[in-house]
């Protein structure tokens, strides 16, 4: 019975606030000022590296900040290159990545939803433009990203993109978080978000009406599958194999 209850105990922690299991008591204490802070950094960002040799290259970059230490990958026209190393501190990302075994190196800082600075590589380099792709996506034309509403229709053929209101079943405990989905093609992008903060979402793919899609944790993935039915998501997860469930969202209008 105790192994039960430290289990869902561990999903709860795993899926509100996606931090270590110190945090678990602060679930029963919302106003808990020692609450862990939001990441603001982690996700996908497009943009360009100017150059002036070869002009703007754009970019593709998928960050992943794990208390200060960055990983992911840089996508360019010449290839996918993995972010090696890096640390976020007080707004200010240093970054090292792979370029074909040549490392560049980026110094950056974070101003909202926005990445600028500089890149070098192999002797070159110059400044670096970066805005979170979710949010350009979500932002109203001629408006702010400030102004952005939380919510984005779904295009013709698309049943996922956008916001939903979502609770798994844990062992009898009702955990809710919210999901933001982007589909392009059969790839899913977005988060799982909460009070507590965000994690984005991770493997994500939509397929013969099926939804698959990862939450990476400390602890081992949270993989999240489910479908459409009646207008709503359905489906199950797997804790690092050691916990199942099943799980619904609503879309938000």
């Amino acid at each position: 019975m105790l192994s039960r209850k430290l289990m869902t105990s561990l999903l709860i922690v795993m899926l509100m606030s996606l931090s270590s299991l110190a945090s678990a008591a602060s679930l029963n204490n919302p106003t808990n000022p020692s609450a862990q802070a939001k990441d603001t950094l982690s996700g996908k960002y497009e943009g360009v590296a100017k150059s002036e040799q070869m002009g703007d290259i754009p970019l593709t970059v998928e960050i992943k900040n794990d208390a200060g230490k960055l990983s992911g990958k840089i996508d360019s026209p010449q290839g996918p290159a993995p972010i090696t190393g890096g640390t976020f501190d007080n707004g200010k990302i240093v970054m090292k990545f792979d370029a074909g075994g040549n490392e560049g190196t980026v110094t950056a800082m974070l101003d909202g939803d926005k990445i600028t600075g500089k890149w070098e590589l192999g002797g070159q380099g110059g400044g670096l433009e970066l805005k979170r792709a979710a949010m350009s996506a979500a932002a109203p034309a001629g408006g702010s990203v400030a102004s952005a509403p939380k919510t984005s229709p779904s295009v013709a053929g698309d049943p996922l993109s956008g916001n939903w209101d979502a609770a798994a079943d844990a062992q009898g405990t009702s955990i809710p978080f919210t999901l933001t989905l982007k589909l392009e093609g059969d790839k899913v992008t977005g988060s799982s978000e909460s009070a507590q903060g965000a994690v984005p979402l991770s493997k994500g793919t939509w397929a013969a009406n099926k939804l698959t899609f990862s939450l990476d944790t400390p602890n081992g993935a949270i993989t999240m599958t489910g479908t459409i039915k009646d207008g709503k998501l359905v489906g199950e997860f797997d804790f690092a194999g050691q916990m199942t469930g099943k799980w619904e969202a609503t879309k938000k209008k």
